[in-house]
């Protein structure tokens, strides 16, 4: 963060501006805000409150369905992410999955193919996550994840060890 948007914001928290629990206190009146209701799904995350993050994630791809305001695929993506948190593996694909088919042109598409993959390797599902990765460095082979996919095809397309 920019050292003068810090300074702001510290001040802000010293005034319980911006805090967690002054968003909370407000969020009956900011319901409708996808703005606000990712910032504070944001920081329901941080604190480890991934449940009410998700609710507040769920409320941004609502409000912003068509993602017109580029807030709906980040939230989706968060949503997958708290999910991964809550350890709920398949919801979290599924979250991944609804991602890429609902907004095929976001730049968070490769994001959301690399999560799923995570994910289903997460919730024993091999195979599935064999196929995401194979389909990312198909789609992206020089993308900022492709080695990392290589090396979990490599992985998991490895016979099990005797140990």
């Amino acid at each position: 963060m920019p050292t003068g948007e810090f300074i702001s914001t510290m001040d802000g928290y010293e005034k319980g501006i911006g805090t967690m629990s002054a968003m909370l206190a407000e969020e009956e009146s900011k319901k409708n805000d996808p703005e606000f209701l990712k910032t504070l799904g944001e920081k329901l995350y941080a604190h480890c409150q991934f449940e009410g993050a998700d609710e507040r994630f769920a409320g941004v791809v609502k409000l912003d369905s068509t993602n017109a305001l580029g807030l709906a695929a980040d939230a989706q993506l968060q949503r997958a992410q708290a999910s991964g948190k809550l350890e709920n593996y398949p919801l979290a694909v599924a979250f991944c999955e609804a991602l890429i088919k609902r907004w095929p042109d976001s730049k968070l598409v490769p994001d959301a193919t690399i999560y799923a993959g995570y994910y289903s390797d997460q919730a024993g599902r091999t195979d599935d996550a064999l196929r995401i990765y194979k389909q990312y460095i198909e789609k992206w082979p020089k993308g900022e994840d492709a080695d990392w996919a290589t090396e979990q095809v490599k992985k998991l397309s490895a016979p099990p060890s005797d140990e």
